[in-house]
């Protein structure tokens, strides 16, 4: 392996600690239902990525959950 190779590997794992300290890593294997509604949504465009519809949908549950309308 050469050194650039190394360099970019290196670089590309420091950035991932950074993006990680302020974003938490979850774990997450949903139910098969589950899947179904967050493709659905990854589907009709409503976000270009998984994290984004999972966000979403735990924002749109917590507002009709708790009654507030805060994001």
């Amino acid at each position: 392996m050469n050194s650039e190779m190394k360099d970019s590997k290196v670089a590309a794992r420091l950035r991932v600690q950074r993006y990680r300290v302020m974003h938490r890593r979850i774990d997450y294997a949903p139910a098969p239902e589950v899947l179904a509604v967050i493709e659905r949504h990854l589907t009709a465009g409503l976000d270009n990525c998984i994290a984004g519809v999972i966000d979403r949908l735990i924002a749109a549950g917590d507002k009709a959950i708790s009654g507030n309308g805060q994001e």
